[in-house]
């Protein structure tokens, strides 16, 4: 792809060239695509790819490079819709206990199946614990949903229709950026964007009772000792009335001893704040099989998802 970059983007008044210019010209010469501030691209991200090709668009960087981070940190995938109308988009996030996991969770059968019911798909990098903590992932996530936004119409998207998705601690981050609204005003989008939620067995859904019930170490290592932390990063919190929060479906795994719990407690805050939530209880699927088996045929989850969609966002 080739960039056409203004001078009075890349420089100064004075002709000096700008640190984050600097990066971007580094960055475009190895293939990565962003958009620093707001600055577009000469072409859609999109350009060149044939409507409903069932492939998407790899490792679109969704922010500047930041020098302490790897580049893979803010990268994304994206499958736009498969028809010329555009399409509301659902954006996954992917687990791993807020350590590790990457966009890669978010599968090309997840994807064929949102696009065959109308949606386009993306799949998204965030900081992982190693490069700052759960709050910064959340920011992330944010921006992602922005650059995607700014991105829609070259490539088919809807930008008032955003669904987020997520699996295991992706569905906490998914979750806590539905219903914290500071994450995405700081990002410059509009909290009424997301219209949906999808949480696949998710963890972290009220971390403060969790960490007081069973003093987990895992919890405590990821959000820090203080219980007014526990508290901020708890999506239960958020669902309070005052805003009308997004319809959201809970899966989880039957027989887990934590998720059934924490959704069902999500979903009685979210339908007291006023919005509406399904939870439903797998009964032959593992934490992993209910992700990776999303959009396989006869899939129960996928339907339901789907049915679920169809009501809220459709």
């Amino acid at each position: 792809m080739r960039l056409r970059l203004s001078p009075a983007i890349l420089h100064g008044p004075a002709g000096i060239a700008q640190p984050w210019g600097r990066r971007l010209l580094a960055a475009a010469a190895a293939g990565f695509v962003f958009w620093p501030g707001g600055a577009a691209l000469a072409q859609s991200p999109c350009s060149g790819l044939a409507p409903g090709a069932d492939r998407p668009v790899r490792n679109l960087a969704y922010q500047p490079p930041t020098p302490d981070l790897p580049r893979s940190v803010h990268l994304l995938d994206l499958w736009p819709g498969a028809t010329p109308t555009p399409a509301p988009l659902v954006v996954f996030v992917h687990g791993g206990t807020w350590m590790h996991g990457g966009k890669y969770a978010g599968t090309p059968g997840q994807a064929r199946a949102f696009r065959k019911a109308g949606y386009a798909y993306a799949t998204v990098n965030y900081r992982l614990l190693r490069h700052g903590p759960p709050q910064e992932a959340a920011r992330d996530i944010a921006e992602a949903v922005a650059f995607l936004r700014r991105e829609a119409k070259g490539c088919g998207l809807d930008p008032e229709r955003i669904i987020l998705m997520g699996h295991s601690a992706g569905a906490h981050l998914a979750a806590l950026v539905a219903l914290d609204e500071s994450y995405l005003e700081a990002a410059g989008v509009p909290s009424q964007t997301v219209r949906a939620a999808i949480l696949l067995d998710a963890y972290g859904l009220d971390i403060a009772r969790h960490v007081r019930e069973t003093g987990d170490r895992v919890y405590a290592r990821v959000f820090g000792p203080d219980p007014a932390g526990w508290t901020a990063m708890s999506p239960v919190s958020h669902a309070v009335p005052g805003r009308r929060p997004p319809p959201m479906i809970l899966h989880v795994v039957a027989g887990n001893p934590e998720t059934p719990g924490q959704a069902e407690a999500l979903a009685g805050a979210l339908r007291a704040a006023g919005g509406e939530a399904e939870v439903h209880a797998a009964r032959r699927e593992s934490h992993n099989s209910l992700n990776y088996g999303f959009g396989a045929e006869g899939d129960a989850t996928t339907r339901l998802t789907l049915d679920f969609l169809a009501a809220w966002v459709r």
